[in-house]
């Protein structure tokens, strides 16, 4: 287990995945999943992840909305911070660090299709992205916090931004660095409050 992490990484082989795999039609992550089908089906049956049973889903209080899948070839099965990636890692040790619980989170991408590239999503992808997000948003039954962690995260939801204000007035939106761009101390320490004040925002909600 890494240090300060309550959740251990869940390599490809780990059985934690077989369950994933049998929840994925479970009533709180079944729309998100019939979601990404149809999004899936307007690119070409293109592979995107699912949303993980063992995250919130639509209860979830925190949407948290990340870049892409990454390339075809690397695009994981879930939507999930158990996956053996960096920006994963560093999502739960912020989590453990603030007791953030897993149902609390939802996660997505802002721009949920595979690129073959790691630019800045043009205004075309950026308005997608946006599109989506809205579709994802109105899934959601107890919406209090949008967490857009990192520039195309900030992007998407900027491209379909006053749709989002107008169909969510009161809704905490957070703009945040990707969990892997805090690479100094300055930038470390103010992740930090994000973070602190997104544990915060989720208690005051569940009060």
């Amino acid at each position: 287990m890494a240090p300060a992490d309550n959740w251990k990484r869940a390599q490809l082989d780990d059985s934690f995945w077989a369950e994933q795999f049998a929840g994925l039609q479970d009533p709180h992550v079944a729309p998100i999943n019939e979601l990404v089908d149809r999004l899936s089906h307007a690119k070409g049956a293109v592979r995107l992840p699912h949303a993980a049973p063992w995250h919130g889903g639509i209860h979830a209080p925190v949407l948290s909305v990340l870049n892409d899948p990454g390339e075809k070839t690397l695009v994981p099965d879930f939507l999930c911070l158990r996956n053996p990636d960096r920006a994963s890692d560093r999502q739960r040790h912020l989590m453990t660090e603030f007791d953030i619980n897993p149902s609390d989170f939802c996660p997505w991408n802002g721009y949920p299709w595979p690129r073959e590239n790691k630019k800045d999503l043009t205004p075309g992808e950026a308005l997608e992205g946006g599109r989506a997000l809205l579709e994802i948003m109105s899934l959601m039954t107890n919406l209090r916090l949008l967490l857009l962690l990192g520039r195309k995260a900030r992007d998407a939801a900027d491209a379909v931004l006053p749709e989002l204000t107008a169909s969510y007035p009161h809704l905490e939106v957070v703009r945040s660095l990707h969990p892997l761009g805090a690479k100094s101390t300055v930038h470390r320490q103010e992740q930090k409050v994000v973070w602190a004040n997104v544990a915060t925002l989720i208690k005051q909600g569940m009060a």
